[in-house]
């Protein structure tokens, strides 16, 4: 396929004006990943976050593995019961650690880089035994969304690419793991001004094959704010063979999501935040319900959660905390486009709840 290599740009471009002395400190700029390996069930997520300018702001990376029960530790793994490693650090902005033509970024424990498609992850955390190296490419049509929607009291745009070739190694303490292109892979992009504690989210992607092998994916984005009491517009895109199929918007999109009616413990990525709230008992999602329908096409798609875990961070809003509740299961899909009816079951998806 051809990319549209000017929009791919826009999307990968630094956005923070932090060479200017009076870049505000509320400035985010984040590079989101995740992969998916069809048959060990194996789930990874890395998000590399800039917040702020060099010597003022710091970065954090936040890492998720999700996988069977025994898969890193055993020789038998249980694909019914899910575990997840990870961890959440912060890194001090050093000033010459940046550089923007061609991109990288280097520090004692990350060297990330793109250039003109591709990128490069090479990250390590010796305290978790977590380490990786990926290459990255482009993969599917990219989308750009440039408008600055309002985001808390702040702005936001982002960008998408919804099949996003990954190759390389994991590994985890003696184990390794190898991504091929057998891999499903995705890449977005979030960039703005805005202070965690006044924003949130509800986000999903979704991939599958129909049966002549021809894959689906579904992105969906909404804004709210960390009270759900203010909803931004919901999009939802969906993509057929790598290309834009189908945009649903607004009110032609429902979404409902069920809670379950108990609270319990809820696993927590380490963290500076994770100790404070260990003993914390919640209520959570179990299940997503997303209706589309407009003037020609309509689909259903119901997403049934497997793993959850909860990133926290601190905020300077009165509330002093975000939650970021990471999701990840199978759904059923139904649609009706351009009068084709047609059935998905055991679709992958990975989702996240930001409150």
């Amino acid at each position: 396929m051809i990319v549209e290599n000017q929009i791919l740009y826009l999307l990968e471009e630094f956005k923070i004006p932090f060479k200017d002395p009076y870049c505000p400190n509320d400035w985010k700029d984040w590079y989101h990943y995740i992969l998916y390996d069809p048959k060990t069930k194996v789930r990874f997520l890395y998000n590399i976050c800039f917040n702020g300018k060099p010597e003022t702001g710091y970065i954090t990376d936040t890492f998720f593995l999700t996988v069977p029960k025994g898969f890193i530790h055993g020789n038998i793994s249980n694909p019914n019961i899910m575990e997840t490693y990870g961890f959440a650090r912060n890194t001090k902005w050093d000033k010459l650690d940046l550089n923007l033509f061609p991109f990288q970024y280097i520090c004692k424990n990350i060297n990330f880089a793109i250039h003109h498609n591709v990128s490069k992850l090479d990250v390590s955390n010796k305290q978790s035994e977590i380490e990786f190296k990926l290459v990255g490419k482009t993969n599917s049509d990219p989308i750009y969304i440039p408008e600055l929607a309002p985001f808390g009291k702040g702005f936001m745009g982002w960008g998408v690419i919804p099949d996003y070739k990954m190759a390389g190694i994991i590994g985890i303490g003696n184990k390794r793991i190898s991504v091929t292109d057998q891999w499903y892979g995705y890449h977005d992009r979030n960039f703005g001004r805005f202070n965690w504690g006044n924003i949130g989210w509800t986000w999903f992607v979704i991939n599958t094959t129909d049966a002549k092998g021809a894959s689906w994916t579904f992105v969906l984005h909404r804004s709210n704010n960390n009270d759900f009491s203010r909803i931004g517009s919901p999009i939802l895109f969906i993509y057929n063979n790598k290309t834009l199929n189908k945009v649903f918007l607004g009110a032609t999109i429902d979404i409902q999501i069920k809670w379950s009616t108990s609270t319990e413990l809820h696993p927590i990525l380490p963290g500076a935040m994770a100790s404070v709230f260990s003993d914390r008992t919640i209520k959570t999602p179990y299940q997503l319900i997303v209706r589309a329908k407009d003037e020609v096409d309509n689909i259903l798609i119901v997403m049934d959660t497997e793993t959850q875990t909860e990133l926290i961070v601190p905020d300077n809003q009165t509330k002093n905390f975000t939650f970021l509740k990471e999701l990840s299961g199978h759904a059923l899909i139904k649609q009706n486009l351009r009068k084709k009816a047609e059935l998905f079951e055991n679709a992958f998806f990975y989702a996240e709840y930001v409150h």
